[in-house]
């Protein structure tokens, strides 16, 4: 028996390129939301990224599940079928610059004019307050301001370089479903639409809760640190030697994770170990019978210990050390390349990632739904569309005769797939 889904019924409407909102509607899709994606002539910028075929390997693992239509914002007659997308949707997504939204109607203001039940998600880079509201931004200008990029990045050359994935994005596609879905339930309690704001910044923020904390009580050494970090840049040093001053000063639990909690070389690749109870801590010392440090304080003593857990380690293979761990209790994991971590077992188990067929490009694996439900479907329904290949379905369920999308695409106003 098929499932139904909690979203069945549900229409979107999704005015945004590249990865955040895409990955939003992606998810709302997954619970079976009919998500109408509005693209560009040229096709959103995902389909030039990595190409395979006519299309981009990002912009195909990206948007499975939904519909795609061609529009031209920048048409004249534009604004009389976003109003008709506004009027037909539940829930629109819309990520642009907050001039865009104004100049092409799709700003909050207007939607709810033509309908005032509209959830009407506005996405923008930095928030929609303050100095630089207005400014456009991806995700790696967001790690460097976040400080999410501090302790993520990794370096070449003494000069951090952007994390992949773009953490900030797929975050915010995540957090973007989470505030739709909380807008819906409103509009149950109320019958009332609203717009909900989401960014790539606030994102970062949430996901640096742990790293971003401030307490008046540490505000001396919050300076002094800073006074260190000023020093050491006006020094020429390096990134990572700044960041491994920083790291020095502020991890109150460094050795825990010099030493229980990391990623550990083997005899013929990686693995992954984490523990951060004392309980735990004694199952690594009895697995590996090396004696535990007389402190967790990082000290000559304690450096010995890391030495001589390191060789055990480097000396035996990753599937000898997990079964070792395994049996005595100690969490541990293999450190997987993307390309492994795909078909990892316990992933493909779980439906966590998935196969799609592509008309033109054929058969590819993709990322499934993080959750599954025991009364509900979740789940990724059919492959990313082509440009434009459902313009002209669309279009009637908004009510235009034949005439009228004929019209609209002799002008340009829209585009289908067999243009």
């Amino acid at each position: 028996m098929t499932l139904p889904g909690v979203l069945d019924g549900i229409k979107i409407v999704e005015f945004s390129q590249n990865a955040a909102i895409p990955h939003c509607g992606r998810l709302l899709a997954g619970l079976g939301a009919d998500v109408v994606k509005v693209e560009p002539p040229t096709g959103d910028a995902m389909r030039y990224l990595a190409p395979i075929g006519d299309d981009g390997r990002a912009y195909l693992t990206t948007n499975p599940g939904k519909r795609a239509i061609v529009l031209d914002l920048t048409s004249q007659k534009a604004p009389a079928v976003v109003d008709r997308l506004f009027g037909w949707a539940d829930i629109a997504l819309v990520a642009m610059k907050p001039a865009d939204l104004e100049r092409y109607g799709l700003d909050w203001d207007h939607a709810r004019t033509v309908n005032p039940q509209l959830v009407h998600l506005t996405h923008t880079a930095l928030g929609p307050e303050g100095p630089a509201s207005h400014h456009g931004g991806y995700d790696v200008l967001v790690q460097g301001r976040s400080g999410i990029g501090w302790t993520m990045n990794r370096t070449r050359d003494g000069t951090p370089q952007s994390t992949r994935p773009a953490v900030n994005d797929y975050g915010t596609g995540m957090v973007s479903a989470f505030a739709v879905m909380a807008g819906l339930r409103h509009r149950d309690q109320t019958g009332e639409g609203q717009r909900i704001d989401t960014s790539l910044l606030g994102t970062a923020m949430s996901l640096c809760t742990p790293t971003v904390a401030w307490f008046e009580q540490d505000a001396e050494g919050y300076e002094r640190l800073q006074e260190e970090i000023d020093a050491l840049r006006l020094g020429g040093l390096s990134f990572a030697e700044q960041r491994d001053h920083y790291e020095r000063r502020v991890e109150a639990a460094g050795g825990v994770f010099r030493l229980y909690f990391r990623h550990y070389r083997t005899a013929d690749g990686l693995i992954s170990v984490a523990g951060l109870s004392a309980h735990l801590f004694a199952k690594l010392h009895e697995a590996t019978g090396i004696a535990a440090p007389p402190r967790r304080r990082i000290d000559d003593e304690f450096l010995a210990v890391v030495d001589a857990m390191e060789t055990f380690f480097a000396e035996r293979t990753s599937s000898e050390l997990l079964d070792l761990l395994e049996a005595h209790g100690y969490p541990s994991g293999p450190y997987n390349t993307p390309h492994e971590a795909a078909f990892d077992e316990q992933v493909r188990a779980n439906n966590f990632v998935i196969e799609l067929d592509h008309p033109t490009v054929g058969r590819y694996a993709t990322s499934g739904m993080p959750i599954q439900m025991e009364k509900s479907r979740a789940e990724i329904r059919g492959p990313s569309p082509q440009l434009g290949e459902h313009t002209r379905e669309v279009m009637a369920e908004l009510g235009l005769d034949d005439s009228t999308i004929d019209a609209l695409h002799a002008a340009g106003v829209i585009k289908s797939l067999d243009d």
